[in-house]
């Protein structure tokens, strides 16, 4: 057996421990077959001992090892028994570690059960799990690892479950459906947003039905005195931001040059925005649209709805929140943004009002200069990140304006919610003269500023009561195929040949879309071969197996992932319809559907009063189950408020540290037949023999 060097994994370890593997002996020559690799450091501990504890506002740092070796070998009758070899102990143990650190900070996750004093949902569009394992690998490259063995930083969440992305009449949906769903809680129509499932696409009439209307996440926010944004690099009035405010029968419908015959009588997606609840009530838009506002200045983009009405819905917005008396800030470019104190621009009326500050980023700094008005960044989309200007003058990255948003809405006790969506490369052909779209394989990149954003905002937050969702609206029909070897560059070729036409062919491909790219010699049908191009250039488009316009494809159908972390992340579990996300925002935060009931209960607790009844002898073994119990719940999200604080008579609570303490108010008639009041046990098991040997006598409880 000939052995060459080895490029061995950074040491496996357990948050707050030394490292666990020690493949080499003090002279750093490798242990023999037979010798047991000793651990160095702290042991391995058990499940809830300190240094084993996952910590919410600390993620499981779970090691993510980098394999890069080659091994030279005899011929196998020439060779020891392979299974004891060093290389074979020393990998197996690699695997075997990793798998056992990992299920001991899973054996410590706890769940949350605090409110969610705020709630962030970042949402990558088109971000299903293919583009997401293409970003992962791509992320793991740029950092001189092979890449499948990294991990996005949402991936190291404690919850997550996949979601069913279908609209109520689209087996594969579309945006707008999509948004309804994971904002409103009700699944819609395709192409409809902030309408139920009885609004057909154009029908004008039905949308202005206010019993149509689906309030989103973030109207039940305001409702509940919390503060609202959301964060995209799309235009403001585009399909995912628009559900959050708007109600449409048709997703295009962003101005009012695009409501034609059908929409006529509807208001448009920008008026609605600046004239209505909630949309006027939104304190931080970061964003591009200026276009749909009527505040373009510029060469006119034929791609991007045009107003036609005369109005400045900017102006209109200024003159509103001056008529409130509230301060409007707008910022130009990414400076500007940088530049704004959050505390000078926040100001507080008499009666508890909060001062409305929206910020808004407009054109740039040339637009600024030659007309004063106030812009969005662009006519249209935000530039993407390979065109953006790094500079001052240009526009804000996604983390920027993610992290500024945050700050921003910090400043309420009450919290805050935020939306925070980063736009797939679908769009780029409608935002430049670039002749590309959603098939670009390097997605990846996009993914990976989203991973930049993610990573930003939780410095920022605090778990304990902050409720951080990752999530995609639906999926592209991007594949990755082929058996490229470990390692291999994600956006490269898979090393592998076709046998029908001799040409290589890359990792990444799409089912369909601009990148058919075959020409035909009066006999067969010959594909571009990969090799003439760079598959790595940005704008180099992905081979597809089915043509379409130039600047189109189409979604996919299959679900998508939703990481989570913070109070009530625990409730993502499984597969779930999409629209179920909306409902435990809701939940965790005690807004929306689960205000009143929480009230409520959150009232009787305060109190002291949670209902006293007679509990007939029969019922006492199910009295007996549910006060020693160790996974009682609370029955409302509002519960989890008094968690922390002294215990009201008759309150059952088992979750604060693993330990119960009951107290129960008891009538025992033989021994205390005129017992009138409360009494507190002291630990679960006296008050499992108090109701055990309570005679026939009902119990009130």
């Amino acid at each position: 057996l000939t052995l060459r060097p080895l490029t061995l994994p950074r040491p496996l370890r357990l948050p707050g421990t030394l490292p666990l593997l020690a493949p080499t002996t003090s002279l750093g020559t490798p242990y023999p077959p037979w010798h047991p690799l000793p651990l160095s450091g702290t042991p391995l501990r058990l499940p809830g001992t300190p240094n084993a504890s996952w910590h919410p506002q600390r993620l499981p740092d779970i090691p993510t090892p980098s394999w890069n070796h080659s091994l030279t070998t005899a011929p196998s009758s020439a060779r020891p028994n392979p299974e004891v070899s060093v290389f074979a102990l020393t990998a197996r143990k690699h695997w075997w570690d990793l798998a056992q650190n990992e299920l001991a900070a899973a054996l410590n996750v706890r769940d949350n059960w605090n409110v969610a004093k705020n709630v962030i949902i970042f949402l990558g569009d088109g971000m299903g799990i293919t583009a997401n394992t293409a970003a992962r690998i791509f992320k793991g490259q740029k950092k001189g690892m092979n890449g499948e063995e990294g991990y996005m930083t949402w991936e190291r969440f404690p919850n997550a479950a996949l979601l069913k992305t279908y609209n109520v009449d689209k087996q594969v949906p579309d945006s707008a459906g999509t948004a309804t769903a994971y904002l409103c809680g009700v699944k819609a129509n395709y192409y409809t947003l902030g309408v139920d499932s009885e609004v057909t696409l154009g029908d004008c009439a039905a949308a202005r039905n206010p019993i149509y209307h689906t309030p989103s996440i973030l109207q039940w926010a305001q409702e509940a005195g919390k503060d609202t944004g959301f964060v995209t690099t799309t235009r403001v009035t585009h399909a995912t931001p628009a559900a959050l405010y708007a109600h449409s029968a048709h997703r295009n419908w962003e101005c009012d040059g695009n409501l034609g015959q059908m929409g006529i009588g509807c208001k448009d997606i920008a008026d609605q925005l600046v004239s209505e609840n909630p949309g006027r009530n939104i304190k931080v838009i970061l964003g591009g649209g200026r276009q749909s506002f009527g505040a373009s200045t510029g060469p006119v983009n034929k791609d991007t709805c045009i107003r036609r009405d005369g109005r400045d819905l900017t102006r209109e917005w200024l003159s509103d929140k001056a008529q409130q008396g509230h301060s409007a800030a707008y910022v130009t470019n990414a400076g500007e943004l940088a530049n704004v104190d959050v505390d000078d621009t926040d100001f507080l009326l008499a009666g508890g009002n909060m001062a409305l500050v929206e910020i808004s980023l407009f054109g740039t700094n040339v637009d600024a200069v030659l007309n004063p008005a106030p812009r969005l960044f662009s006519d249209t989309h935000v530039p993407f990140e390979v065109d953006r200007v790094n500079s001052p003058a240009g526009s804000p990255s996604l983390t920027q304006m993610a992290t500024k948003a945050v700050k921003f809405l910090q400043k309420n006790d009450n919290g805050f919610f935020l939306l925070v969506r980063r736009c797939s490369r679908q769009l780029r052909a409608a935002a430049s003269t670039t002749p590309c779209t959603t098939t670009c394989p390097p997605r990846p990149r996009g993914s990976r500023r989203l991973d930049s954003a993610v990573a930003a905002v939780l410095e920022e937050v605090d778990l304990e009561d902050t409720l951080v969702l990752v999530t995609a609206d639906h999926s592209h029909v991007m594949t990755i195929n082929g058996y490229p070897e470990r390692g291999n560059d994600i956006l490269g070729m898979t090393g592998d040949i076709s046998k029908i036409d001799n040409m290589p062919y890359t990792t990444l491909m799409f089912t369909n879309g601009p990148g058919f790219n075959y020409t035909t010699d009066g006999s067969r049908v010959i594909r571009q071969d990969p090799r003439t191009v760079d598959t790595r250039h940005v704008n180099y488009r992905s081979q597809a197996a089915v043509p379409l316009p130039p600047i189109s494809e189409t979604h996919g159908g299959e679900d998508v992932g939703v990481w989570a972390a913070g109070p009530m992340a625990h409730l993502f579990h499984r597969t779930h319809e999409q629209h179920y996300v909306a409902h435990v925002m809701a939940y965790a935060a005690c807004v929306g559907p689960s205000a009143g009931k929480s009230a409520a209960v959150a009232s009787a607790v305060a109190s002291g009063h949670r209902g006293v009844r007679t509990l007939r002898r029969t019922e006492i073994p199910h009295v007996i189950a549910a006060l020693t119990s160790s996974q009682r719940r609370p029955s409302s999200c509002a519960e989890s408020r008094v968690r922390g604080q002294p215990r009201p008579p008759n309150y059952v609570s088992d979750r604060d540290d693993l330990r119960l303490r009951v107290c129960v108010q008891l009538h025992l008639s033989r021994r205390r037949p005129d017992a009138p009041g409360a009494e507190c046990a002291p630990a679960p098991q006296h008050v499992v023999r108090q109701l055990r040997g309570a005679a026939a006598t009902p119990l009130p409880v």
